[in-house]
């Protein structure tokens, strides 16, 4: 029966796709314009947008290092100038400074005229330089120092010494006593020596510690002193004193000082705790030993365990001082106007600190050992009858004679 593909046409429809061999092949399609033109335009839109993308992020980064670059140009700029201002400000080179940073050889050493250590009060007090006071609590430090200025000031002899003042303007720094405690001082002194207000011009007193290394250098460059005095080292120093190198960074501060005017700054400073019991020593001293260290000089007033007014005054450091100097005291009286007289005598620091047989028991034992030796016993034979060795008899005799020649000097003061 033949078939009638016009009668069916989705058999003309696959008919139609079937090739020459009989395969089916896929239909053509095809695209209107206007389909073609939106297709094209989305892409086009995407790249327009990937592109301000990229545009964005390269112009965020030149910003971003715009920004850097110009600080840093800026910056750049602050230190040429400051540079420049630098180089400008430089002070022409002085023609002296090789003169001011002078290497002195040993020869110019040998040949100059210095024979001895310029001392201010002979032979104890050196006249540049450090020193170091120290001794307990009330017991007359702070009123030795005024007598030592007022002596430099007047030329009054100091615990008999000599006194070689070059300019006699001593200054006082006092962060302790007051004005009003400190003019009864000096009006109590000078009920021993009668001096006129004229006399003692010369002793300045300084009440305010601020700024005070700059305060004593503008004194000392409007007029030259022989003598500072510092009371007391622990009120200036800001540290710890036991840091070793801050106490001498401070210290070296007022070594300069010194030096760079040619005067003596003594520092008044207290002793260790307990250390009243203890013999004279450098190490008595409360602190590093680096205070000690710097000083050339260091004294220490021990008080009589025996007498309430007699002071021993024991140097117990001193660069420039001959040995026998330091071994023993000089003993002195404190008298009722708060003064120190020297007694004229001497006591070994290992005999300080001892307490004396009572004079009165003393005194009788000596009389009994005389009278035994004017009977023609020897000092063995006398020991014997003591019960004692005959050095321990020669030993009470030396004590009591002194202990009479103390006694003796005390009633002559007063």
């Amino acid at each position: 029966m033949e078939t009638n593909e016009n009668a069916n046409p989705q058999l003309a429809s696959e008919n139609n796709q079937k090739g020459n061999n009989g395969e089916y092949k896929l239909p053509k399609v095809t695209f209107d314009d206007k389909f073609v033109e939106e297709i094209e335009m989305e892409r086009a839109l995407e790249k327009e947008a990937q592109k301000q993308k990229t545009l964005e992020r390269l112009n965020n980064a030149n910003a971003l290092y715009g920004n850097r670059q110009r600080g840093f140009d800026d910056i750049q700029k602050e230190f040429e100038k400051l540079k420049q201002k630098s180089v400008e400000e430089i002070p022409p080179i002085d023609e002296n400074l090789d003169e001011a940073f002078e290497v002195i050889s040993a020869s110019s050493l040998l040949n100059d005229e210095i024979e001895q250590i310029p001392m201010l009060v002979h032979p104890l007090f050196h006249s540049v330089g450090l020193a170091l006071l120290v001794g307990s609590s009330d017991i007359g430090k702070s009123t030795f120092l005024k007598q030592f200025c007022v002596s430099v000031v007047t030329g009054i002899k100091f615990l008999g010494m000599e006194v070689n003042a070059k300019h006699k303007i001593a200054i006082y720094v006092s962060s302790e006593d007051d004005q009003m405690s400190t003019s009864f001082v000096l009006k109590k002194q000078n009920k021993e020596y009668n001096l006129s207000a004229k006399e003692v011009d010369g002793l300045k007193f300084i009440f305010e510690t601020d700024l005070l290394l700059e305060r004593l250098e503008c004194e000392l460059e409007k007029q030259r002193a022989d003598v500072i005095v510092i009371d007391a080292l622990t009120d200036l120093i800001n540290t710890d004193l036991y840091k070793a190198n801050d106490v001498r960074f401070f210290l070296n501060q007022y070594s300069q000082l010194a030096k760079k005017y040619q005067c003596l700054i003594i520092f008044l400073h207290h002793t260790r705790k307990n250390s009243e019991n203890v013999a004279p020593s450098k190490n008595n001293s409360l602190g590093s030993q680096a205070i000690e260290a710097k000083s050339r000089l260091v004294l220490e007033i021990k008080a009589n365990l025996n007498n309430p007014t007699i002071r021993h005054l024991c140097p117990v450091k001193g660069n420039y001082l001959p040995h026998e100097l330091k071994r023993s005291s000089i003993d002195m009286m404190f008298t009722d106007n708060l003064t120190f007289q020297s007694l004229g005598t001497n006591t070994p620091f290992d005999k300080i600190n001892t307490n004396e047989v009572n004079f009165t028991k003393l005194e009788t034992e000596y009389n009994e050992i005389i009278s035994l030796k004017e009977q023609g016993l020897n000092y063995r034979e006398i020991a014997m009858k003591f019960g004692v060795s005959h050095t321990t008899i020669q030993r009470k005799i030396k004590s009591y004679e002194k202990l009479k020649n103390t006694q003796h000097i005390i009633m002559d003061k007063n």
